[in-house]
């Protein structure tokens, strides 16, 4: 648990429960704790796949039976051999069930160390709001009846597993679980056959907050580093954002609702326009000369322009919206359909909602496809790198807002918007719309750009898609320094 203890201090009060504090001032992009996972498994609903690394599986463990490995991987856990091995359940139970591995696992923690079962098993799980849900009985169909029916525990001296136990670990995992994002190879393609998660439980103290301060990074043993984003005050909370930061209010507080059972109230949530970005806010339509956003105000459950002061009807409201997730949802994602989604939807949302930013992402992931395939260019090169330019600029003012300090989905944005505008430099260059001095202003500029993106990308593993971008950056930035000292040289030559 590197530096936990000199960085950290953990209370607890009756709203938070347990919740993590700086011991002392930590300074931005420095790490706060390092800590292993307790358990490592695939999600509830995960397809089947090697119990070892996670990949795709096409054979079984030799000492056991039952596991399922792939070619590469001789063995799984040991524990959790012997655990199938001894087991009564027939030779098939894993791949009939496979939704009870990351449960069974949690549970044969008592046989490892008993002082980190008890430790786990302590963490919330919101049993009483899960009893009786849709993901109670689901968990009940798939993991907690094929294991009492089959008899799995019979033979584990360890615990007495019953019903309770079994729903308290899928609820520890849902509630508390961090996502692992898996390695990918060369070409971007994911070597992990599923998602995976890990129980962190120092890390799982952190607090939820939809602007936060610090970041997590996983490497390929499933170390977990958490650093801090921004500079934090001693005594300051830390900070983690346990939703999507693009997400407008209503989507993260029900995503919040869901999944961890707790409804957000910090201070975007509590402000109607969401720190002045709007992503939750329509526009006006009480008066056609304003030209205002209305926006949701908790306190009196109203829909107020911020210009007229009108007050739009929530069934509007609601429809619109609900609209626009539809289109989303049903567009076939071409650069043309995409381009009109945004418009129709600009119009009557605004261009910063979220709904509408969810389309420019698809649209720049469309954008940077296309301009890695020639072939497929429906439009020039020059059009289609200014529309990416476009896009990573609106969304980079909204990132440096909801996001300020470190941070991964900024660090991405500027990469590609400076990427972008490099090509457009160069063809400016090449078509003498800009001179010399032109160039290297740009150049300069797109230097900066480069390396502000890999210091916010330099903290993730490079397995990762970002470790990888991050690479490719430092690559693009010795280049950019090439052709800076030449045009350079070429601006003295003719001054």
């Amino acid at each position: 648990m590197e530096k936990f203890e000199e960085n950290c201090d953990i209370l607890e009060s009756e709203q938070l429960g347990r919740f993590m504090v700086a011991r002392r001032d930590i300074a931005r992009g420095q790490q706060i704790l390092l800590e292993q996972p307790v358990v490592v498994g695939p999600y509830w609903d995960s397809d089947i796949c090697c119990l070892n690394c996670y990949g795709r599986s096409c054979t079984v463990c030799r000492k056991c039976r039952k596991a399922p490995l792939c070619q590469n991987c001789p063995g799984h856990d040991l524990i959790e051999c012997e655990f199938y091995r001894d087991s009564p359940v027939d030779k098939n139970f894993l791949f009939n069930h496979f939704h009870v591995i990351t449960p069974v696992r949690c549970l044969l923690v008592a046989a490892r160390d008993r002082k980190t079962f008890d430790e786990v098993m302590k963490m919330e799980a919101h049993m009483d709001a899960r009893r009786g849900t849709e993901i109670w009985a689901m968990h009940e169909k798939y993991v907690v009846r094929p294991l009492l029916e089959g008899g799995a525990f019979g033979k584990f001296s360890h615990l007495d597993v019953g019903e309770d136990d079994l729903q308290r670990v899928c609820g520890i995992f849902d509630v508390n679980a961090f996502e692992i994002r898996g390695s990918w190879d060369g070409e971007g393609v994911s070597l992990k056959n599923n998602v995976i998660r890990g129980l962190y439980p120092k890390t799982a103290l952190i607090t939820h907050g939809c602007v936060t301060n610090t970041m997590i990074s996983v490497d390929n043993n499933y170390n977990l580093r958490l650093y801090a984003t921004v500079p934090i005050g001693k005594d300051d909370m830390m900070l983690y954002n346990y939703t999507r930061c693009l997400f407008g209010t209503p989507d993260r507080r029900e995503h919040l609702l869901k999944g961890k059972y707790f409804i957000c109230s910090c201070r975007r949530c509590q402000d109607p326009t969401e720190l002045g970005t709007h992503l939750s806010s329509i526009r006006c339509t009480k008066n056609k000369q304003c030209d205002g956003l209305s926006s949701y105000h908790e306190s009196n459950a109203k829909w107020e322009c911020n210009k007229c002061g009108g007050v739009l009807e929530s069934d509007y409201a609601q429809q619109v919206t609900a609209d626009a997730k539809n289109d989303i949802l049903n567009c076939t994602p071409t650069i043309e359909n995409l381009e009109k989604l945004i418009s129709k939807h600009s119009d009557k949302l605004n261009p910063s909602h979220s709904l509408v930013l969810e389309a420019k992402q698809l649209l720049a992931g469309e954008l940077r496809r296309v301009c890695h395939s020639p072939a497929e260019l429906c439009r020039s090169l020059r059009q289609t790198q200014a529309s990416k330019l476009k896009i990573c600029e609106e969304i980079l003012l909204i990132l440096r807002i909801l996001e300020p300090g470190i941070s991964r989905l900024t660090g991405i944005a500027l990469y590609e918007y400076n990427t972008a505008l490099w090509e457009i430099s160069k063809m400016d260059y090449g078509e003498s719309k800009i001179d010399e001095r032109g160039l290297l202003k740009h150049l300069e500029s797109i230097e900066s750009g480069l390396k502000e993106s890999i210091s916010m990308l330099l903290l993730e593993h490079p397995s990762t898609p970002e470790g990888q971008l991050t690479r490719k950056a430092m690559q693009d930035l010795k280049i950019i320094r090439t052709e800076l000292v030449e045009i350079r040289k070429t601006v003295v030559v003719n001054s």
